[in-house]
C-alpha cells in the first residue's frame, strides 16, 4: 500500500524527505527537545508549494507543521508522524524606504531582515538573536529592543498575506480579513501560513549595550538601583536582568540595557555602576544589526531544552530571592532566569488591538533551563515549574505564549491570553480553521470543537503529572 509519504514524495519530487533521510536531514529545530520526528520533510520553494502541502495534509488528515527560523522552544517546527513544511528557504526581504515599509518571506530571520531594513536606517521590533524566525517571533507577539519606542513585532505589523487551512489565499489588514488579523498578532500559527508578513519599520540608527556583571550577592543592590529608575525610563531605554550562572560555573547577575541613539550619558547604567562595581562591563555604543546579534553565541543547536515563562508585577525584595536562590539551585549551568521589563510602546497599546494578554505586566519572566543529559530531563523541568510556581503569588497574570512550554497545557494557554481573548480568537479559529488542520503550535482549539485540540502533546512527558 502507497503511503501518504510516497504519494507526497511522488507529487514534490526532489524536495522531499521521507524514512531515513528524515533523520539525517540538516537540523530543523535550534534545539533537542523530546525531538519531534515528522513522517516526511518537505521543502517549499515557493507560495503555490504551501498551498499544494495545505492542502495535501488536510485531504489526509496529516498533522501539519511550519519551519521558518527553528526557534521554537517548545519544538513546534515539526511534530511526529506528521508532515513539517520547511520554509527555510523562502527568505527574501524587501525594503520601501520612502514608504517606511518592509516585506518579509516566511523563511526569513531577523538577521536577513535587519540586514535589509538597516540599509536605509531603518528597523522595527524584532528577535534579538539573529537566528530566530521573523514569522514565529511575530506571530506570537514578538518583544525585542525596540518595544519601548515601538512596541511589539504584532504592534508594527501593517498586513499579511496567508494561506489557510482549504490552500486558499487571502490578504489579511485592518480593511481585509480584521478579525484574522487581529487574531494573527499574538494567536501564532493557529489560523493560517503566513507567506508575507509587511511591517511599518523606522529610523533606527545606533544602539548603546552590552553586559554588566556581579556576583550574585550582589543582587538585591543592583535590583534595588534598577527599581529607582525603572518608572522612568525613556522610552528609547529598555533592560532585561539575566540570572545564570558565569563562565566560571559561579552564580552572577547581569543587567543589558539598551539604549536606541540618545545621550553618551545614560543615568540607569551610572546608577548600576555605581550601586555595586560590576565584574565585567561590556556596555559600549554599536550599529543596530551588531547590537541584534551580539547574543547569538548563547544560542547552541542540538541542547535540550525546556521553556517557562510567567509574568510579574514588581521586582520587590522578595522576588529578587526567590530568583537568586533558583540560580542556585539550577541542576544545570547553563540554565537562566530572564526579566524583561516592559514599558512605554508595548505598555501604551491598546489591549484590544491584538490578542497578546501580557501588556499590563511590568515584568515577564523566561526560564531557559538548559542541559546536555537525556538523563537529566526531569529534574530540569522540574527546576523549572517549581521556579514559576514560586513566582505565582507575584504574577500579574496573562504570559507571552512563544516562552510558554510544549505542555502547558489548555488551561493555561487559556490564560495567556485572558478569557475574553481567548474566545475571540476561539471564534476566528472556527471560521479559517474548523478542523484544527493548524494544531502544532500553542494550541487554540475552534469554538465549539475542543475534541482535537492538541493539548500540550499529551502523555509526552511523563514527568509533568
Amino acid at each position: 500500500m502507497t503511503t501518504w509519504a510516497e504519494r507526497l514524495r511522488s507529487t514534490f519530487p526532489g524536495r522531499t524527505r521521507t524514512g531515513p533521510e528524515v533523520a539525517t536531514a540538516p537540523a530543523w529545530d535550534l534545539y533537542a527537545h523530546p525531538r519531534q520526528v515528522p513522517a516526511a520533510i518537505l521543502t517549499a520553494r515557493d507560495v503555490d508549494d504551501v498551498r499544494a502541502a495545505v492542502r495535501f495534509a488536510g485531504e489526509h488528515d496529516i498533522a501539519l507543521s511550519m519551519r521558518g527560523g527553528g526557534h521554537s522552544g517548545a519544538g513546534f517546527a515539526a511534530v511526529t508522524d506528521g508532515l513539517m513544511l520547511d520554509l527555510s528557504g523562502l527568505r527574501e526581504v524587501r525594503v520601501d524606504p520612502q514608504r517606511r515599509v518592509a516585506w518579509a518571506a516566511p523563511g526569513a530571520t531577523w538577521g536577513d531582515y535587519d540586514a535589509a531594513t538597516q540599509r536605509y536606517g531603518l528597523a522595527s521590533t524584532g528577535g534579538i538573536v539573529s537566528s530566530t524566525g521573523v514569522a514565529g517571533l511575530t506571530l506570537g507577539g514578538g518583544v525585542g529592543a525596540l518595544r519601548g519606542l515601538h512596541g511589539l513585532a504584532v504592534d508594527n505589523l501593517r498586513g499579511a498575506e496567508v494561506v489557510l487551512a482549504d490552500g486558499s489565499v487571502v490578504r489579511a489588514d485592518d480593511e481585509h480579513e480584521p478579525e484574522l488579523f487581529w487574531a494573527l498578532r499574538g494567536g501564532g500559527g493557529n489560523f493560517g501560513v503566513a507567506v508575507r508578513l509587511e511591517f511599518a519599520v523606522h529610523p533606527v540608527s545606533g544602539v548603546t549595550t552590552g553586559l554588566l556583571v556581579w556576583p550574585l550577592d550582589q543582587a538585591q543592590r543592583v535590583a534595588a538601583a534598577f527599581r529607582a529608575r525603572a518608572e522612568e525610563l525613556p522610552d528609547n531605554t529598555v533592560a532585561d536582568l539575566v540570572f545564570k550562572r558565569g563562565e566560571d560555573g559561579e552564580p552572577v547577575i547581569v543587567v543589558i540595557p539598551r539604549v536606541v541613539g540618545g545621550p553618551a550619558e545614560v543615568p540607569l547604567i551610572d546608577d548600576l555602576r555605581r550601586a555595586a562595581a560590576p565584574t565585567a562591563d561590556t556596555v559600549a555604543p554599536r550599529s543596530y544589526t551588531d547590537s541584534q546579534r551580539f547574543l547569538d553565541e548563547g544560542a547552541r543547536w542540538r541542547q535540550r531544552v525546556y521553556w517557562n515563562t510567567t509574568t510579574l508585577r514588581h521586582l520587590d525584595e522578595e522576588v529578587v530571592q526567590v530568583l537568586a536562590d533558583y540560580t542556585e539551585s539550577a541542576p544545570s549551568p547553563a540554565s537562566a532566569i530572564n526579566v524583561e521589563h516592559y514599558h512605554g510602546a508595548i505598555s501604551r497599546a491598546d489591549p484590544a488591538s491584538t490578542a497578546v494578554g501580557f501588556r499590563h505586566a511590568r515584568y515577564n519572566v523566561f526560564v531557559e533551563a538548559k542541559w546536555d543529559d537525556p538523563a537529566a530531563d526531569a529534574e530540569n523541568r522540574a527546576w523549572s515549574r517549581e521556579l514559576v510556581a514560586a513566582l505565582e503569588p507575584h504574577s500579574a497574570g496573562g504570559a507571552y505564549v512563544n516562552y510558554l512550554p510544549r505542555d502547558a497545557g489548555q488551561a493555561r494557554i487559556r490564560s495567556a491570553y485572558g478569557a475574553r481573548n481567548h474566545d475571540r480568537l476561539r471564534a476566528v479559529k472556527a471560521a479559517y480553521d474548523p478542523g484544527n488542520l493548524l494544531r502544532s503550535n500553542q494550541n487554540i482549539p475552534p469554538a465549539e470543537h475542543i475534541g482535537r485540540c492538541a493539548d500540550s502533546a499529551a502523555g509526552e512527558f511523563s514527568d509533568s503529572r
